[in-house]
């Protein structure tokens, strides 16, 4: 297979990707304790990198200390701690990738130790995941956090990032608000569309004054949350197309999260997710990424070739076989370590950071 549509490079503002995979944002908790990027962080990222993908996307990076995921999540709260984060985005660099990275506050769905003890949220409603019920953020505090994701932005791009991602999908902080299932506030930041998106819009307007105009602004967002009342494509398209009035310029879209369980692996295996990255494409006018469930990149070629999105993301398949990429355009699709979606990548184990039976150098 030739891969042509892949292989072709995309350009958002200045930044040329040189083809259309991207590395999926993924969890890794390979960073220290105190969230500096590690040797292994940086091992990880620069061999995923340096094997064809145009995108490298580091996951789930907290905006400050009681916002990450895990024990070991990378964060970028520290002007004074740069250094680090510097080596992760010029090893990306150097090896041929656009370097990028996602910027997240779990919100209700952090565990409560990693929290503080205060998990926080849009309104006081229970995760269907883990049934903690969240304390509601004042206006106050809620212009705090749009101010910890902007000061965040601007340190990743001062440590030599091209592209942030705020994670606003997987029934994360910025997911809650924008969800009219979580989100059951009467003030500014609730009741209506526009309302329960206006703290992305905030993020991104203030990120955008720190950043300058020529860095890519990127968000993750749910087309479906698979639970009653969630997001629908066409409340999801209705946002994006007010986050491009604030600076939004290139689109993740993906579905479902903690609070679906099982569903949104169930829904990606069915290429779900896919086709609903594709009816959201249909509604607005900026670069989409797909994502789910995507193991090869003849999935990704069919993505891009049938209209469904401008740039496909690999996230399993990549941590199973890092060389996925090199090998299939080599023709060596036979040598290819195949993800048996045994899900262990998404498991805590007892020492920090995600495993693979199937790559056991990570």
């Amino acid at each position: 297979m030739k891969y042509e549509r892949l292989l072709h490079p995309i350009t958002v503002k200045k930044t040329t990707f040189p083809n259309r995979i991207v590395f999926s944002p993924v969890q890794t908790n390979f960073a220290s304790a105190d969230g500096e990027a590690t040797e292994r962080l940086i091992r990880f990222y620069k061999r995923i990198a340096g094997n064809g993908v145009g995108l490298t996307i580091v996951g789930a990076t907290g905006i400050s200390a009681y916002s990450r995921l895990g024990d070991h999540a990378f964060c970028l709260c520290d002007k004074g701690k740069t250094g680090s984060a510097a080596k992760l985005f010029d090893a990306i660099g150097a090896a041929g990738s656009i370097p990028a990275v996602q910027l997240n506050h779990g919100g209700r769905v952090m565990k409560p130790a990693l929290a503080g003890g205060d998990l926080v949220g849009p309104s006081a409603v229970a995760s269907p995941a883990s049934k903690n019920v969240p304390r509601e953020l004042s206006i106050g505090e809620i212009e705090d956090i749009v101010g910890q994701f902007a000061h965040a932005a601007e340190i990743a791009k001062n440590a030599g990032a091209r592209m942030v991602e705020f994670h606003g999908t997987h029934s994360f902080l910025l997911n809650q608000f924008m969800s009219p299932a979580a989100n059951l506030r009467k003030d500014r930041y609730g009741g209506s569309t526009q309302n329960r998106a206006r703290i992305v819009m905030e993020v991104l307007e203030r990120t955008r004054g720190k950043v300058g105009e020529d860095f890519v602004l990127g968000l993750r967002i749910s087309a479906e949350e698979y639970v009653d009342n969630g997001m629908t494509v066409e409340e999801c398209a209705d946002m994006i197309n007010m986050f491009m009035e604030k600076g939004l310029d290139i689109v993740h879209v993906s579905a479902g999260g903690i609070d679906t369980g099982v569903r949104m692996l169930e829904e990606a295996g069915k290429g779900t997710i896919i086709r609903l990255a594709g009816e959201v494409k249909k509604r607005v006018k900026l670069p989409v990424i797909a994502v789910g469930g995507v193991l090869r990149p003849e999935q990704a070629e069919r993505a891009i070739d049938e209209g469904m999105a401008d740039m496909v993301a690999i996230g399993r398949a990549l941590i199973a076989d890092p060389e996925l990429v090199t090998k299939s355009l080599a023709g060596r699709s036979g040598d290819v370590v195949e993800c048996t979606a045994c899900l262990q990548c998404f498991v805590p184990g007892e020492k920090p950071g995600i495993r693979c039976p199937l790559n056991q150098n990570l």
